[in-house]
């Protein structure tokens, strides 16, 4: 996403933090993402620890702070952006469990996390960043992970991807090593993505033929798209090769084999 903190901000204090109307008055699908609540859709359901320590690497104009912030003790915002780390602790004054860092992922000295989530803000070299991630969680602690997938079939049939994008078996050989006895991964798939959650799936329940022929609509979908989607969708899961294929990948990791 482009950094469009300024014009946010900007508009967040025009509107008085009323986030519904800006959205309604501003129609922006960047705006739609920085700042609507279907942000938290993601993560919602999940039930973290209400004793926990989380760090947030990547403040994202403060989409999920205000979900971590309700549901641990205590939230560290990581993010080398001072203007991005502003607008967040203007969105979530009102929160007093929030620290906010000014930095790199990779000269972040501090350790003893519960969770670590990096919700699209993983960088290159990815081995390093996810090596320096896990260092930072306590024994028992989880990697929490969003990206969007390669194979993707919102982004074969025309939508722009992140920069960042990695196939499942990317992702599981980065978070569990080739031989894949580094911990335990979990995956989910949201659909139409990570960033505008309708639909949750995972390995215990994945959708069938049928179930996305009239696939969830993405705000950020070309006007044209290159093939029929709903179709597409109908195929993969027929030939049971949805988790191939999903836009996107939200993956839990840690290094016990119960997660």
């Amino acid at each position: 996403m482009n950094d469009i903190t300024p014009e946010i901000r900007k508009l967040f204090l025009k509107y008085n933090g009323d986030i519904r109307m800006l959205l309604q008055e501003n129609p922006n699908v960047e705006y739609l993402y920085a700042l609507s609540d279907i942000r938290e859709n993601l993560l919602e359901w999940y039930e973290f620890n209400q004793e926990a320590s989380l760090l947030q690497v990547g403040s994202d104009y403060g989409a999920l702070t205000g979900l971590y912030s309700r549901r641990v003790k205590e939230v560290t915002v990581l993010d080398p952006n001072e203007n991005d780390l502003s607008f967040n602790r203007l969105r979530n004054q009102k929160q007093e469990n929030i620290r906010y860092v000014t930095g790199e992922l990779e000269a972040f000295e501090e350790e003893g996390f519960d969770y670590v989530v990096m919700i699209g803000s993983l960088k290159a070299p990815y081995e390093e960043q996810i090596q320096k991630a896990k260092s930072l969680l306590k024994p028992e602690g989880k990697l929490i992970l969003a990206l969007c997938n390669r194979m993707g079939l919102k982004y074969q049939a025309g939508a722009v991807p992140d920069k960042v994008r990695l196939s499942r078996a990317e992702v599981l050989e980065l978070l569990c090593g080739a031989e894949g006895n580094r911990g335990k991964a979990e995956f989910y798939y949201p659909m139409p993505d990570y960033r505008s959650t309708m639909a949750l799936y995972s390995d215990h329940y994945l959708p069938g033929k049928g179930d996305l022929t009239h696939a969830i609509l993405a705000y950020d979908y070309p006007k044209y798209l290159r093939f029929d989607l709903g179709k597409m969708f109908d195929e993969v899961c027929e030939g049971k090769q949805f988790e191939t294929f999903a836009n996107s990948f939200l993956t839990i990791w840690s290094c016990h084999e119960e997660n």
